[in-house]
C-alpha cells in the first residue's frame, strides 16, 4: 500500500505532502490544478517502487530506465527530464513515495538534468505493478497500438505510456477462462457479474488482436463433471458461474459506446488478473465519469467500493458532482469503507497549487464543483418562479 506522496518543484506543483488512504482516494479540483499530473506522478513512483527484479541492470541502467519512463508518462515538449521541473521555483525537483511498510523511494533532478537520481532505503515488495486507466478508453485501441507492423516511434508520439502500458495489460491472456478464475476467487464473482450486467455483455479477445462485444450475462449453470455424482447434485457446488451469450452475434468493440468500453476495461483487467485486490498494486483512474452515462455512476461507485473492501487501493481524479455524491451516499462504515478527499486549488495570491485533505465529504462544498451545481439549481428555481429570484 502507498501511505503518501511528497512533491517538490515538479511540473505545476511547488510543495505538496499528501497522505493517502489504503482504500479509496478521490482527487478533485478545477481544470488546470494538476489532478492528472498527480496521478501520473504516483504511477511513475509506484513503478520505481517495484521489486528489484522488475527493473534489471546496474544502478546507472535503472536510473536511465526510470528516466525514460517518466518522460514517456508525462511527454514534455523537450525530451529531457529537466523540463519537468516547476518553473519559477528555486531548488531541484523531487518526488517521494511513502509505503505503508515505512519504506520510501524518491526521484530527484534539477532543471538541466537529463536523467533522474533514484533514492531508496529499500525496495518495497508490497508495491506491485500499478494500473493506470486514463481518461480516454483504451479497449478499442489495443489492436492498433500492439500491431507490430505499425511504426513504434509514431505510436509513442501519439500515446503516452499510460495508454501503452494499459494496452499491454489488456492483451494479457487469461480472460477466456474466467469461469475457472471466478470459482477460485469468489470475491470477484459479484463484481464481474455486475460489470457485465451494466453493459449487457462482455468484451472478448479475438484472434486478430482486438476485442469484440458479446451480448449476454453470467448465470449459474450445472457443471457437467461434478453433476455426474449423485451426492454433488444435493449441493450447490454442483453448479458453476458461466457466461451465457444472448441474442445477436458478437460485433466490433468500436460499435459500442465509449462509456461501455471503459467498463469493459475494468472487467478485462479483473478477469486476466491484472487487477487482483490484495495482491496487485494501486489502481489509478483518471476521470471514470468521462463518456459514462450518469445512470451508470451509482453502479460504478458500488464496484469500486467492493474492490476496496477486498484490499484494492484506489486513487481516482474527478470533477463530476454525481460521482462524488454517490461516494458520499454509498459509503458504509459498517463495512470499514474509508474515503479520503484531496482538493487541489490554486492560491489567488501566489498562484501556487495547494491541497486540502479531508475524510469528510463536506470538503466538496468548498470547491467549484459544488458551487457550479448550486448555481445551476438556483437558476432552475428562478425559471420555475417566472424569473423572480426567491
Amino acid at each position: 500500500m502507498i501511505a503518501g506522496i511528497e512533491i517538490e518543484n515538479f511540473t505545476a506543483f511547488g510543495n505538496l505532502d499528501i497522505p493517502l488512504s489504503p482504500r479509496i482516494n478521490v482527487i478533485i479540483g478545477s481544470n488546470g490544478t494538476g489532478k492528472t499530473h498527480l496521478l501520473k506522478a504516483i504511477y511513475a513512483l509506484a513503478i520505481a517502487s517495484q521489486p528489484a527484479s522488475a527493473v534489471e541492470g546496474s544502478e546507472k541502467e535503472e536510473n536511465a530506465q526510470l528516466t525514460n519512463k517518466l518522460l514517456r508518462v508525462f511527454s514534455p515538449d523537450e525530451s529531457r527530464v529537466g523540463a519537468l521541473r516547476a518553473r519559477g521555483t528555486s531548488g531541484g525537483a523531487r518526488l517521494c513515495l511513502k509505503g505503508s511498510d515505512d519504506t520510501r523511494v524518491a526521484i530527484s533532478f534539477n532543471s538541466n538534468s537529463r536523467g533522474v537520481q533514484v533514492e531508496r532505503d529499500a525496495r518495497s515488495e508490497a508495491q506491485s505493478r500499478p494500473v493506470f486507466i486514463p481518461t480516454k478508453e483504451v479497449l478499442s485501441l489495443v489492436r492498433a497500438v500492439q500491431d507490430e507492423s505499425h511504426d513504434r516511434a509514431t505510436v509513442e508520439m501519439i500515446f503516452d505510456d499510460t495508454y501503452l502500458d494499459l494496452a499491454e495489460l489488456l492483451a494479457n491472456p487469461g480472460f477466456e477462462d474466467e469461469a475457472a478464475s471466478l470459482a477460485e476467487d469468489p470475491r470477484l464473482s459479484n463484481i464481474v457479474r455486475e460489470l457485465v450486467a451494466l453493459v449487457g455483455g462482455r468484451y472478448r479477445w479475438t484472434n486478430d488482436g482486438g476485442f469484440q462485444f458479446e451480448p449476454g450475462g453470467y448465470e449459474e449453470r450445472a457443471d457437467p463433471e461434478r453433476s455426474r455424482a449423485k451426492t454433488a447434485q444435493m449441493y450447490q457446488d454442483s453448479t458453476v458461474l458461466r457466461f451465457v451469450p444472448r441474442g445477436r452475434e458478437p460485433f466490433s468493440s468500436g460499435m459500442t459506446a465509449e462509456g461501455y468500453r471503459k467498463i469493459g476495461v475494468l472487467h478485462r483487467l479483473l478477469c486476466n488478473g491484472s487487477i487482483n485486490p490484495g495482491s496487485t498494486g494501486v489502481l489509478l483512474w483518471d476521470e471514470p465519469e468521462a463518456n459514462l452515462n450518469p445512470a451508470l455512476m451509482k453502479e460504478v461507485v458500488q464496484v469500486l467500493l467492493q474492490l476496496a473492501r477486498n484490499g484494492q487501493q484506489i486513487i481516482l481524479a474527478t470533477h463530476d458532482y454525481v460521482l462524488l455524491k454517490w461516494f458520499d451516499l454509498l459509503i458504509d462504515s459498517r463495512k470499514e469503507d474509508h474515503i479520503r478527499f484531496h482538493a487541489l486549488c490554486r492560491d489567488a495570491g501566489t498562484d501556487q497549487l495547494t491541497v486540502e485533505t479531508s475524510e469528510n465529504y463536506s470538503l466538496i462544498s468548498k470547491t467549484a464543483i459544488s458551487d457550479t451545481f448550486a448555481e445551476l439549481f438556483d437558476e432552475d428555481v428562478v425559471r420555475a418562479l417566472g424569473g423572480v429570484k426567491p
